[in-house]
């Protein structure tokens, strides 16, 4: 069960790739994970969501040909970048496994249409334990105390679990926003 545990440490939001891709070349860590915010072109008011994952830089990812950016890139609202800080030897399917629900999460919550990935609609088919961690990009110690309502960062919780019962059947659990005691 350890195995799928994940503290998630995310950092932005950047108003560019190339704003993500200065501050990424300065850090001493990886990060796997990346949140995009946007407006599709010709929306009125509808914003659309994109998690995905790179085993690369994050920014090398971004530059790929046919990255669901171009669909934003005008009209970006903000990038988050995620680092998965309690797993040493990280591998490629454990970067999946918190890309899947983090992605099926934002789907079941804003709607398939909000979401500009085209799989991973569906919880992961294992009990999976995420802590997100939100920091400002400019100051990588202090945690957000106060996000905008349309951002990754408020609407992702700060702890989800996709717990599998014995029928199959995929039980959700989460906390919006932590609070302090």
């Amino acid at each position: 069960m350890e195995e799928n545990v994940f503290l998630v440490k995310w950092y932005g939001p950047f108003a560019s790739p190339e704003d993500e891709k200065t501050w990424e070349k300065g850090q001493d860590f990886k990060c796997s994970l990346y949140l995009l915010h946007g407006m599709l072109k010709g929306a009125k008011t509808a914003e659309t969501y994109y998690c995905g994952m790179s085993t690369r830089a994050v920014y090398e990812r971004l530059r790929d040909k046919g990255h669901h950016l171009a669909e934003v890139k005008n009209r970006l609202n903000s990038i988050y970048v995620g680092t998965i800080a309690n797993v040493q030897d990280l591998t490629r399917r454990q970067i999946c496994v918190v890309e899947k629900l983090i992605t099926a999460y934002l789907a079941w919550e804003l709607g398939e249409k909000r979401i500009l990935n085209e799989t991973n609609f569906h919880f992961p088919s294992e009990n999976v334990y995420i802590i997100n961690e939100w920091y400002k990009h400019f100051d990588v110690d202090k945690l957000w105390e106060r996000q905008p309502i349309n951002a990754p960062s408020h609407i992702v919780p700060d702890v989800i679990a996709s717990h599998l019962r014995e029928d199959g059947y995929i039980d959700l659990y989460g906390s919006k926003k932590l609070k302090k005691l």
